[in-house]
Formats: C-alpha cells, sequence, structure tokens
C-alpha cells in the first residue's frame, strides 16, 4: 500500500521478535515536525493483561525513552474497540488529557492488526487518603461533564505523583449526566427521588465525605437515595474545580 505523505508510520517491535509495521492520519505527532510524516518504533515489553503492553517508544532509528502503553488488536472486532476508545479520548475526553485521563498518542492499523498507543502513568502513593478520595470524585465528574459514563470505574484508578488517572474507556458511553456534580448525603435529611447519575451516587458512596469522615473506600453495592437540591453537603466545597459549566459531548 502506498502511504499518503501525512500518514503516521509506526513499527511495533516484541521481545520475541515480532514486528508490526502500522500508520495513521491522525496519531499526535510527537517527535518530528509539524510538517513532516512522524516515524516511530514501540519496543513492547511486560505483557499488563491479554493485547495489553508496557512499551517504550521513540523516533524510527532513536533510542525508545518514553513509556507508554499500547493496546494491541488482532482482528476486526477488537479493533472496533480500539476505534470506540480512541473517538472518546480525542473527541470528548481531549481536554482532560494528561491530567484527568492519559494522553492518547494515536490510533494506528497495519495487516490484520491494530494498536492504541496512550500515556504510561506511572503509579505512587504520595496522596493523603483523604486528598485522594477528593481527587477521584473530581476526575469522575470531570469525565462526566464531558457527556462520558466509564461504566467499570472501580478497578481503574491509578493514583500518580499529581493526581489521578482513570483509564480504560473500551466500555464507555455517551452519557448526558442529570446532575454533574457532587451530591454528598447528610443523613439529617428526609431522601426525595429526583433525577440522579447512578454512577456518581455509587461512587460517592465509597469516595465521598459525609459528615466530616471519611467513607470506607469500598465501593458499595447499595445505591443511596439521592437528596433535593436544597440539602447540598457543606463540604461540597471541597469540589471548588468543579464550577465550569456542564456542555456535554454529542458524537
Amino acid at each position: 500500500m502506498s502511504l499518503s505523505s501525512s500518514a503516521s508510520i509506526i513499527e511495533i517491535i516484541f521481545d520475541g521478535g515480532q514486528v508490526f509495521r502500522m500508520w495513521s492520519w491522525s496519531a499526535v505527532n510527537r517527535f518530528n515536525g509539524p510538517d513532516t510524516p512522524l516515524q516511530s518504533t514501540i519496543h513492547c515489553g511486560e505483557a499488563l493483561r491479554q493485547r495489553v503492553f508496557r512499551a517504550s517508544m521513540g523516533p524510527y532509528g532513536g533510542q525508545p525513552t518514553t513509556p507508554v502503553i499500547v493496546k494491541m488488536a488482532f482482528n476486526d472486532k477488537e479493533f472496533s474497540l480500539l476505534q470506540w476508545e480512541e473517538k472518546v479520548y480525542n473527541q470528548s475526553l481531549s481536554r482532560l488529557q494528561g491530567t484527568v485521563v492519559p494522553r492518547c498518542y494515536g490510533l494506528y492499523h497495519g495487516r490484520n492488526t491494530g494498536c492504541l498507543v496512550l500515556e504510561h502513568c506511572a503509579t505512587a502513593n504520595n496522596i493523603m487518603h483523604a486528598e485522594y478520595c477528593r481527587k477521584v470524585m473530581v476526575a469522575i465528574i470531570e469525565i462526566h461533564k464531558a457527556g462520558i459514563i466509564h461504566g467499570n470505574v472501580r478497578s481503574h484508578i491509578l493514583s500518580t505523583h499529581d493526581g489521578v488517572r482513570i483509564i480504560d474507556f473500551a466500555k464507555a458511553k455517551v452519557h448526558e449526566c442529570p446532575n454533574a456534580k457532587p451530591r454528598l448525603m447528610d443523613p439529617r435529611c428526609a431522601p426525595e427521588r429526583e433525577a440522579q447519575c447512578n454512577e456518581l451516587m455509587i461512587l460517592e458512596n465509597g469516595y465521598g465525605l459525609a459528615d466530616g469522615q471519611h467513607l470506607d473506600g469500598m465501593l458499595q453495592t447499595t445505591m443511596p437515595s439521592p437528596l433535593p437540591a436544597v440539602h447540598m453537603h457543606p463540604h461540597q466545597s471541597q469540589y471548588a474545580e468543579l464550577k465550569r459549566p456542564h456542555r456535554p459531548v454529542r458524537f
């Protein structure tokens, strides 16, 4: 196949000697000038789980020094999941890359193969529990404000040196959140029924604050009853980052 001069080309090398050559017309040009095609090499090492690898990326012919995560696809069904995930990252969550979610370096396609290249978010345990819980809630709410529901957040939260990152959006869905802000339980108030987001309610039961005490941190299987807006908990002032308007993204 003859590639356009605007195509980005990537060579993926596995420890066992397998080499895959792929291309993209939309990948981020990270190593070359803005008017030249991106040519990169990725060396894949440790398999974190099936089809997901820890790797290093660098310019073609140079030393790969940038830590990345590579998600591989070997059939049409797997590649369609990567296509959806790349769309979520680069359309709905583009402004959150590098702060709430990993940076997405591009979706590549080859003969019967494909891959999604993402920022490797190094984990750290230097955040106090209180701040960790607060940052988790802020991150999830920002994602909801962007018009996306993760669908399986519990095992996809990373603590990093500068906060938290939410990863793996293969099963995410477009979502218009009815109330994209914390609604913390106040046991003194009688519950009332109104529009509410189940994912936020469940997460807040594990990571929110109630009466000044941190909850257990384990997500609960039962959902609290939502409270009317007039009974917002005073600790909502701890979510100062969430004052931007809610503008869901639609495809």
